[in-house]
């Protein structure tokens, strides 16, 4: 038997290229309800929004099938979700009825057009949910870290919302700032968000650099949670403590 040759595509050609990018970045499969497609839009998590689209005669349903739901249940977000994606639906004129983002009766001339609303709106609804839950375990964390160093230092030596310059002349407000007969402590609580640790960082960083500076303690909310990358950056302004630490280990702040 003579040798056999391997066979192997040729390069593709600029159009190749091109349907290979736009197969990559929409992508359809096929369900016993229609057709799902993965569009080329991201939740805050980084996954691709999916749209379902379903057939009725000439008409058709086009809904995120659950999929912004799914994403802010995951978050632990979905009573807040509920009440964004309504308001957000209403704003662009789709529906929502309290578990997917759709719109029923959708022609065949506008069909392309409502994939690419109700994906933006889906996308839209988690972002904003997100950003509600950021806000809001923010407050929490600040309100427990406030309440410890209360229960630790005493009402009378703690500032809650306290002004104070940096080393750039900058006005900065720390969550608490502690003052005991042995050091006066600058506290700023931190979330594992990304818009958190950096504003934290610069915040802290500028006071540190103060000549006759305060100690700087970054209270992070559930330590865990953050990576190892962030733990470095925020050591490198501040001592780092749990929210859930104990009072003894609180007290340690200002030994």
């Amino acid at each position: 038997m003579g040798a056999t040759t391997e066979l192997r595509p040729g390069p593709l050609t600029k159009y190749g290229y091109l349907e290979k990018i736009a197969g990559d970045l929409v992508r359809l499969r096929h369900s016993p309800r229609g057709g799902i497609i993965t569009v080329p839009v991201l939740f805050p998590s980084g996954s691709h929004v999916t749209i379902l689209v379903s057939f009725n005669g000439e008409r058709c349903l086009i809904s995120d099938d659950g999929s912004a739901f799914a994403e802010a249940d995951m978050m632990g977000a979905s009573e807040i979700f509920r009440r964004i994606a309504r308001s957000v639906a209403s704003e662009v004129g789709v529906k929502f009825n309290s578990f997917e983002i759709f719109e029923a009766e959708v022609g065949a001339e506008t069909a392309t057009g409502m994939v690419a609303i109700i994906a933006d709106t889906a996308r839209r609804a988690v972002e904003l949910t997100a950003e509600r839950l950021a806000k809001r375990l923010e407050v929490e964390a600040r309100t427990s870290v406030v309440d410890k160093l209360i229960s630790v230092f005493g009402k009378s030596h703690v500032s809650i919302d306290a002004a104070i310059s940096g080393a750039s002349a900058h006005g900065w407000v720390v969550d608490a700032l502690v003052r005991t007969s042995s050091a006066t402590i600058a506290v700023e609580t931190v979330t594992p968000s990304p818009t958190s640790i950096s504003s934290a960082y610069v915040k802290l960083d500028d006071i540190r650099r103060l000549e006759s500076a305060p100690r700087t303690v970054a209270a992070l909310r559930n330590r865990t949670a953050f990576g190892s990358d962030q733990l470095l950056i925020l050591g490198r302004t501040a001592r780092l403590i749990d929210l859930a630490a104990t009072s003894h280990e609180y007290e340690r702040l200002a030994a």
